[in-house]
């Protein structure tokens, strides 16, 4: 994907907000949203938003200007109840300061403090890490809740410190996936969620998909499922 081609889609503002729900798996009340982005090319067919963003780390100055755009949209055009979650690249928030120290992130953020969950990835490359530290510090001391991203069955690594800073846990759909392992993988869980529960951490399962994938979320004791089970969800473009 090419740069220009995403740079054509922000100035000409054709980029969106998808607002899917995080429900809790007993009541089934829709207790939150995730905002994700959404960008369509100039002869409207949809980009695919990870192609973007990985795209957009080749040309760090685009990918924040990327970020701060779409975060502004999701915040402003946000659903009025329940919590919002929403993705934050480090490399986006370390491009964010200003001389004068501070972040246009934090203060983009700082309004929203008492509904806002700002998702993290724990990278396992050291450099990204670093900048993930810091994301994490800074947005700790400004209040705002942090969630570590996508926790899966076969891949990636959480440090002892990720796990103290996150009021939210995210487990990715590969928990759910259909393998020989998956008997293991729901043991593993067993174990996990009440550790997370002991620390004062909550959880969310994503990936639902299936009356059967709720029903072991319920069984687990997850406090929040994601996931196309759930249709009440909806995209709103940028004016």
């Amino acid at each position: 994907m090419h740069p220009h081609q995403i740079l054509e889609s922000l100035l000409s503002r054709r980029f969106a907000v998808e607002y899917q729900p995080l429900v809790c798996p007993t009541s089934g009340d829709t207790l939150g949203w995730e905002a994700l982005a959404r960008f369509t090319a100039a002869d409207g067919s949809a980009l695919v938003p990870d192609q973007v963003f990985q795209a957009l780390h080749h040309n760090p100055l685009l990918l924040y200007h990327a970020e701060l755009e779409t975060k502004r949209l999701q915040l402003a055009l946000a659903p009025p109840d329940g919590l919002l979650f929403v993705n934050l690249d480090p490399d986006s928030f370390a491009a964010g300061y200003a001389p004068t120290g501070h972040n246009a992130f934090t203060e983009l953020f700082r309004p929203y403090e008492k509904r806002l969950v700002v998702e993290v990835i724990e990278n396992l490359d050291m450099g990204d890490v670093a900048l993930s530290h810091r994301l994490v510090e800074e947005l700790k001391a400004a209040g705002i809740r942090l969630a570590m991203d996508d926790l899966a069955a076969s891949r990636g690594l959480i440090s002892f410190a990720a796990l103290n800073d996150s009021a939210y846990l995210k487990f990715d759909r590969s928990w759910l996936a259909d393998s020989p392992e998956r008997e293991r993988r729901t043991a593993i869980l067993a174990w996990t969620l009440p550790a997370a529960r002991s620390l004062g951490v909550r959880t969310v399962l994503e990936g639902v998909e299936t009356p059967n994938d709720l029903k072991l979320a319920r069984r687990l004791g997850f406090d929040l499922v994601q996931g196309f089970l759930f249709r009440e969800r909806f995209c709103r473009a940028a004016p």
